[in-house]
């Protein structure tokens, strides 16, 4: 494979409910919509220089853009020079504006991919103009019939609808840049990786099927050995205690009672010699 580098533009909003930020990410792209250059639009030109001077003069670089990214590069191929953009694949995804090839912009290749229920199709005439037309004669707009039927989730770049765009552009690219060996690494990694996989699950159920057939005597053994503990010993003794606490506890009633009986008698006793010495 090769290395998938980001250039991400933020949204404004800190959540859904954000009202003020959502505000924000309107005006940002209105204005740019306006022609206006921002910060955002200065970092995308960063970015795809970058990249260019990274692979070389003989190299290409596969620029994906989704939504207002689409709008950011066509604001950037203002400051990118002719043989930049030639060595740049623009693929765009429900672009908030359509890209060409043009002397002006002599993009290496251009495809624009719209759900044909893209609320963005209403901002980007010359894409709702193909549509209309039936874009024949014209293979940058690419149409694709909706998969959900929302246009927000339609939109979505990672939603049915256009993630089967991305595969389709993911073969290209193994077809027309990589060679069998490259493109057979990633299949026999995955079915590296699968074996391994099953080899340590049939490895741990072999262990764990082995664990058991070795404990199984140990565990039988041990329950005969509590049963005939139990059964010489512990009942046994369990009994033995019982009997010795209850005639223990005899013993110290009578004596109690004892005890009571010679109180009662000594008190006897005195009362008669008090009776005794009056006479």
């Amino acid at each position: 494979g090769k290395p998938v580098e980001y250039c991400h533009n933020p949204t404004s909003m800190s959540s859904e409910e954000d009202f003020m930020g959502y505000v924000g990410d309107l005006t940002q792209a209105g204005t740019q919509k306006l022609g206006r250059i921002t910060g955002e639009v200065n970092e995308l030109v960063k970015h795809l220089k970058e990249a260019v001077a990274k692979v070389g003069k003989k190299g290409r670089v596969i620029h994906i853009a989704h939504s207002q990214g689409a709008l950011l590069t066509s604001l950037a191929s203002r400051q990118l020079t002719p043989l930049e953009m030639n060595q740049i694949e623009v693929i765009a995804f429900g672009g908030a504006a359509a890209l060409k090839r043009t002397s002006l912009t002599p993009w290496g290749r251009v495809v624009n991919y719209y759900s044909i229920n893209d609320p963005l199709l209403l901002v980007v005439p010359p894409a709702a103009s193909a549509l209309r037309s039936g874009f024949v004669g014209d293979d940058e707009f690419c149409f694709l019939a909706p998969r959900i039927g929302d246009p927000i989730r339609d939109h979505n770049l990672l939603g049915p609808t256009y993630a089967q765009a991305l595969a389709w552009e993911g073969r290209r690219f193994q077809q027309t840049y990589q060679n069998v060996l490259q493109r057979m690494q990633r299949p026999l990694y995955l079915f590296l990786l699968a074996l391994y996989h099953a080899t340590l699950v049939r490895l741990g159920q072999a262990i764990l099927a082995a664990i058991q057939l070795i404990a199984a005597p140990i565990q039988a053994a041990y329950w005969a050995l509590h049963a005939q503990l139990m059964k010489l010993v512990i009942r046994p003794l369990a009994s033995f205690i019982v009997l010795l606490a209850r005639i223990i506890q005899e013993m110290i009633q009578k004596a109690r009672n004892r005890e009571q009986y010679q109180s009662a008698k000594i008190a006897l006793e005195m009362v008669e010699s008090n009776r005794r010495s009056r006479k």
